[in-house]
């Protein structure tokens, strides 16, 4: 690969933290039987799948992905300037 050292490593899906950005959107739901319903279904194994049948389920999906794509939009704000890279919206 030429100019290997203009290149910038993107985050890691490790480094993203998709499980927190679930939780921190659980904690956002402001109907509390809601809030309790997800914070329950998010824990152990299949939690990624669990999750998005309930969103989809309680009606919230698209709550979840809009707050989902601002995270991600927030995290990529967040790499450029780390990376003095110019973000333009």
């Amino acid at each position: 690969m030429e100019n290997f050292e203009d290149y910038k490593e993107l985050p890691s899906k490790y480094e993203i933290d998709e499980y927190k950005m679930i939780k921190d959107f659980c904690l956002t739901v402001k109907d509390e039987k809601i809030q309790n319903i997800l914070l329950i279904i998010i824990e152990g194994k299949g939690a990624f799948r669990r999750f998005k049948d309930a969103v989809i389920e309680l009606n919230i999906d698209m709550d979840w992905y809009s707050y989902r794509d601002r995270r991600y939009k927030d995290l990529a704000i967040a790499w450029c300037q780390n990376n003095d890279i110019e973000y333009i919206d």
